[in-house]
């Protein structure tokens, strides 16, 4: 018997689901509703996708995300990010975006956030904060 014996030998078998190990999905809260929305929990530090997703935020990002619920537009202006955060410049700014998209990605979920040229950032989709968490 060689090795591609074997290998189709345990292909072909269904595995044993006793040895797999056991874990278990997380359960949504009661108030986690999956409606579509963007929300911001725990005073704007833990970003909830519409999939359930739940995405620690930065201090810069949870910034950048109440300045997006401020206006109404859901306008990230880059010069009101600047006035809230003294210490933020135009390339602290686009590092954090780059890698909350990037950290938003890893999860499987593209993150509606646009960048306007000369402006700042969109958010394309739709966001509130659950002032119950």
């Amino acid at each position: 018997m060689n090795a591609l014996d074997v290998f189709s030998r345990l292909a072909s078998q269904p595995p044993d689901a006793s040895a797999l190990p056991q874990t278990a999905a997380p359960l949504p809260l009661a108030n986690d509703r999956l409606d579509g929305w963007w929300s911001l929990l725990y005073r704007g530090w833990t970003l909830l996708a519409p999939s359930g997703v739940r995405i620690d935020l930065t201090e810069i990002e949870r910034a950048c995300f109440i300045c997006l619920l401020r206006n109404p537009n859901r306008e990230l202006l880059r010069d009101e990010l600047m006035a809230l955060r003294a210490s933020t410049n135009l390339r602290t700014l686009n590092v954090a975006i780059c890698r909350l998209r990037g950290k938003v990605l890893q999860t499987g979920i593209r993150l509606p956030l646009h960048t306007v040229h000369g402006v700042g950032y969109v958010f394309l989709g739709n966001l509130r904060e659950l002032s119950n968490l």
